[in-house]
């Protein structure tokens, strides 16, 4: 059995709204065809002066998968350092990672144990976590997406390109949003990939839904915290119009 992971992207309204890259937590609850249920994790942290990492974490009773990404973000350019990918189902294990060496324009990654070195001949390019921090900066400035996006993983660099399909209120764990719905083009019929993406919560991903060779697999946001750069704490963001969170004590609320 194996766990789809996410390649997530953003958009976003006619208005241009400010892009910022505030730290945060959001967890959320994942399904795979309706049998195997976890919960899912986005972390965003500042390691260093415009130097952050993103991690994605998901987890179920016979299975994981984790990304993580250490990039450069200067308030208007994403610029790709490490990405690591790591699925484990059973005993078995599965990683991939690739580092960014924009001296020598050149990529040197890694898969299950074989070696590629390949020439970094767009500029943009981006690995498959960040990809999503790159395209909310720009829909935020521009209010569209490009026509194609230049992708740097294990296998080497791939185009990708996505259309905006419109605003839906959906109903999520969080509570009702108001989002943007995004999908991704693919050259398989076979395959799907749509997002939903919260206006309200600086196009933050809420729900993902992605169809690969006949398996469905589901994410819908649950909690979401923001985390000051100046201290370890955190400060929770009620979710908008949950009647069940509203419902609950202020102990039991809680990505």
């Amino acid at each position: 059995m194996r766990i789809a992971t996410l390649f997530v992207a953003c958009l976003a309204s006619s208005v241009s709204y400010a892009f910022d890259l505030t730290p945060y937590t959001a967890t959320y609850q994942f399904n795979l065809n309706g049998q195997l249920s976890g919960t899912a994790t986005r972390v965003l942290t500042k390691q260093a002066d415009h130097q952050y990492r993103y991690q994605f974490n998901a987890s179920a009773m016979i299975a994981n998968a984790n990304e993580l990404s250490d990039f450069k973000f200067d308030g208007q350019k994403v610029q790709s350092l490490h990405y690591e990918n790591t699925k484990q189902v059973l005993f078995k294990t599965k990683k991939s990672t690739v580092d960014f060496d924009w001296l020598k324009n050149q990529a040197s990654a890694q898969r299950n144990g074989e070696a590629l070195q390949y020439a970094l001949t767009e500029p943009s390019t981006l690995d498959p976590l960040n990809l999503e921090i790159q395209i909310r900066q720009d829909l935020s400035k521009k209010s569209t997406l490009k026509g194609k996006y230049s992708l740097g993983d294990a296998k080497g660099l791939n185009p990708l390109a996505f259309e905006l399909e419109g605003a839906e209120k959906i109903t999520t764990p969080y509570g009702e949003i108001d989002t943007i719905k995004v999908s991704r083009v693919h050259q398989s019929s076979d395959r799907k990939t749509q997002f939903w993406l919260a206006k309200s919560l600086n196009y933050l991903p809420v729900k993902v839904v992605q169809i690969d060779d006949g398996a469905i697999y589901t994410i819908e946001l649950q909690s979401y915290q923001t985390t000051t750069e100046t201290a370890a704490s955190t400060a929770v963001v009620t979710p908008p119009h949950d009647p069940v969170a509203d419902s609950l004590p202020l102990s039991s609320k809680s990505e």
